[in-house]
């Protein structure tokens, strides 16, 4: 059986799927219970090997019961060497944090033991998930894979206390989950903490002499942040206050000035701004081809989207449609006109691939546009030595300066 938390939709699951690509298993998901409501969904979802959980607040207290069957299923599929995945959470949410564990796995994982009349072991396999955004295409996730929890253990206290065990097992795979993960347990400081990973935590794997740009480094930076950061408001709550009040204060000053924190860790060259200007331009003619050639099966997905109350899942269901239905299809017809007018039938697996190769340079040529404004605007506020940004630049400087004292 794996876990993990939970901060996106499908993404999650993939995430854990391809965890598992050189495991010849492939996880039997389980998902929350409402989205199985339409027929043809949930015809969909069982191929995919996805099984429903009932919850009272999506399905009604009537429903519920159903879960048993799901117990049974899932304890069979864990006896038959298979693989159960789920978030124990049963939801997600758009902040680096863990929250409440619900017991449903613990029951499956001693059902799967009670099978085997407790003679051989049942494993949990914790993980966590790690994503640098959670809305923009091409971002970066990491997954962190914990040791697999031998539930054996508790096999004596599940024979006299059923509900003891199942508090236990929870318990301890909630510690362990969150021992991988970034787990910001502030909601008062929330926005402070996030910024301050951000900030310092390049500066602190610069002075390690570790690669500020891999992820798993970051994570590791960012939780040691984190930690500092908690105990540092119980041992100096006025420094703490003050990093806090001054990191608000710039945070304010950049939304203002309406440019990211990236930016600052940047040194201002002439030169290289240039140069990246002339990079932007003489790309231009990708950004805009891919521009034109991926309007329609890029936004056509929003239609759907801008449907769905909840945003979480809006990455999800973008995944899906680009993926399975909007781009295939305009390859396709891409393709046939382009071979139709040529009658050069041979250039249409080239045209195919090199549809799919301008897929990514259109999400890039984005982000690298978004970009260029950043700095565009950097430059016009230097230039003109404009105090806000000054005072940007100084406040963030001070905040690097009293991590350091706090980190050592």
């Amino acid at each position: 059986m794996a876990i993990s938390n939970h901060q996106n939709g499908l993404s999650d699951a993939l995430g854990i799927l391809f965890s598992f690509s050189k495991d010849k298993r492939h996880p039997v998901f389980i998902a929350r219970g409402d989205i199985f409501k339409n027929p043809v969904a949930a015809k969909g979802l069982y191929f995919l090997r996805i099984m429903p959980a009932f919850r009272r607040q999506d399905v009604g207290m009537a429903n519920v019961k159903h879960n048993e069957e799901i117990f049974d299923q899932s304890a069979k599929i864990l006896n038959d060497n298979g693989v159960v995945a789920l978030f124990p959470e049963a939801g997600h949410q758009d902040r680096h944090f863990l929250g409440t564990f619900k017991k449903g796995f613990a029951r499956m994982a001693f059902r799967a033991a009670a099978l085997r009349d407790f003679k051989d072991p049942v494993y949990v396999l914790p993980m966590s998930n790690h994503y640098t955004n959670y809305f923009s295409v091409q971002g970066q996730l990491v997954m962190t894979i914990g040791e697999p929890i031998d539930i054996s253990y508790l096999y004596d206290t599940y024979k006299e206390n059923p509900n003891l065990a199942l508090k236990q097992l929870t318990d301890r795979a909630r510690e362990v989950v969150e021992s991988l993960m970034l787990n910001i347990k502030t909601k008062e400081f929330y926005e402070e903490y996030e910024m301050l990973c951000e900030i310092f935590s390049r500066e602190m794997l610069v002075k390690e002499g570790v690669a500020f740009n891999y992820l798993p480094s970051q994570l590791d930076a960012s939780k040691r942040i984190v930690a500092r950061l908690e105990a540092l408001e119980q041992e100096d709550p006025e420094k703490h206050a003050k990093i806090m009040d001054d990191t608000y204060q710039y945070i304010r000053a950049i939304e203002k000035l309406n440019l990211r924190d990236w930016i600052f860790a940047q040194k201002m060259s002439l030169w290289g701004f240039l140069g990246r200007c002339l990079m932007a331009i003489l790309l231009s003619p990708v950004i805009i081809i891919g521009w034109l050639l991926y309007l329609i099966p890029f936004n056509a997905s929003y239609l759907i989207t801008r449907n769905i109350s909840d945003p979480m899942l809006h990455s999800s269901f973008h995944f899906a449609i680009w993926t399975l239905v909007t781009y295939p299809i305009w390859f396709i017809i891409i393709s046939l006109v382009v071979g139709f007018t040529t009658h050069l039938w041979w250039i249409i697996p080239i045209l195919f691939f090199i549809c799919l190769l301008t897929v990514i340079y259109y999400f890039r040529g984005k982000t690298l546009v978004k970009k260029l404004f950043n700095r565009l605007r950097r430059f016009a506020f230097w230039y003109r030595g404009d105090y806000r940004y000054k005072k940007a630049v100084k406040n963030r400087q001070e905040i690097i300066q009293m991590m350091h004292e706090v980190m050592g």
